[in-house]
């Protein structure tokens, strides 16, 4: 994979560190404003929701557009990679790694605990209360944050010449991100779960040298769940 040419020097990688954590908590305001709103408010005024689901929206589109440019700044020297299309080589990677997905969900959901989990609780909520703009943000939007910041950037920012330990960060970094440690009842299986996807999700990009196929399984993986 061509990787992209960045300073190695210590204020280099503080400084990209300091971008992924603001860029972490970016794409976290949307989700952690809505259940905010919902709790003081409430969701059972129709036109209410309506109003905070495409506010909701319209902040995830906006915090997407900075990413992107983010994204794009980032990669001017990697042959502006999003640009090139997939090749019937990547669109089979695509399919591998979407079948090695469906054998993850199908080899842990039957073990990760049905309640309790506080990430996969708030997001049944919402999704309960703002189907329409939660399926959204679910299938489409989250997929391309989350593709950016641990697929597009990590693995470009750190550890470039040292691939393997950049996509074993980033999936575990993924997975961790995706559970609440706060509550201190962590379910491990689906801990583990995540994890493995992101390592696929990390693979895929990393083979194809283009955040589209990503993004593309990782849309499918977040509609096949959402619909289910």
């Amino acid at each position: 994979m061509t990787i992209i040419k960045t300073n190695n020097s210590g204020w280099a990688t503080v400084r990209h560190v300091g971008y992924f954590c603001l860029l972490l908590l970016a794409e976290q305001l949307p989700l952690t404003g809505l259940s905010f709103a919902s709790a003081i408010v409430g969701t059972q005024q129709t036109q209410l929701t309506y109003v905070l689901g495409s506010l909701f929206l319209i902040i995830s589109i906006l915090i997407t557009i900075l990413f992107w440019q983010v994204y794009r700044k980032a990669v001017t020297d990697n042959n502006n990679e999003f640009e090139q299309r997939l090749h019937k080589r990547d669109w089979l990677l695509v399919a591998a790694g979407f079948i090695t997905m469906l054998l993850i969900n199908t080899a842990t959901i039957p073990f990760v605990k049905t309640s309790g989990n506080a990430n996969v609780d708030s997001l049944t909520s919402l999704l309960q209360s703002f189907t329409f703009f939660m399926l959204l943000f679910v299938a489409f939007i989250g997929p391309i944050l989350e593709e950016i910041l641990f697929r597009g950037l990590f693995l470009n920012w750190f550890f470039p010449h040292r691939r393997w330990l950049s996509i074993g960060l980033s999936s575990v970094i993924f997975g961790t991100f995706h559970v609440d440690l706060s509550s201190g009842q962590v379910d491990p299986i689906y801990w583990l779960s995540k994890i493995l996807l992101g390592l696929v999700l990390a693979l895929v990009y990393s083979r194809t040298k283009n955040l589209k196929a990503s993004i593309t399984l990782h849309i499918l993986n977040n509609t096949l769940a959402a619909l289910v």
